[in-house]
């Protein structure tokens, strides 16, 4: 299977926000990191958007900021939505429910092991979250350009023993 462009720069984006988590970031600033097309990544941010998935905030100090609970999503659930064609053959029914006819249809074992080869694929992908694919940050935000994130152990709080206990 390929995904389209449309996908990968979707799950780019994601990734990058993930990263930033509690900061805000500008398309700009995410097409400059991977190198890809402003243009391209401004359609994306609006499908994100849209989705719930992105949080845009306008104004002169706004930007990006991935959305409450897209941690949590599975990279399967972003590629269902941004991908517009599952039919890997033409007797699977595309996007608009339409299919190619083939005269071996009625016996054909293809089209199944092509449909659960799919399933499997997104099945594997439905395993993972936007949050996990941003760990560890260290390594990733050095290669986006970004500041690294420094996670601060919390310390440890030691209870006080009443007087006269020791």
């Amino acid at each position: 299977m390929r995904l389209t462009d449309y996908t990968d720069y979707s799950l780019r984006v994601m990734l990058y926000l993930a990263l930033r988590r509690d900061g805000l970031s500008t398309i700009q600033e995410i097409s400059d990191a991977y190198g890809i097309s402003k243009n391209h990544l401004m359609k994306v941010v609006q499908r994100l958007g849209e989705l719930g998935w992105v949080d845009t905030i306008r104004g002169r100090n706004g930007g990006l900021r991935l959305g409450q609970n897209s941690l949590e999503l599975s990279v399967g659930a972003v590629v269902r939505q941004t991908e517009s064609d599952f039919a890997l053959v033409g007797c699977f029914p595309d996007e608009h429910g339409e299919r190619r006819s083939c005269v071996i249809e009625p016996q054909c074992r293809l089209k199944h092991a092509l449909a659960a080869a799919r399933d499997a694929f997104l099945a594997e992908l439905d395993r993972h979250t936007i949050g996990e694919l941003a760990q560890p940050a260290g390594e990733l935000t050095g290669l986006l350009g970004l500041a690294p994130v420094i996670l601060m152990p919390r310390a440890r709080v030691v209870p006080h023993a009443p007087p006269g206990e020791h």
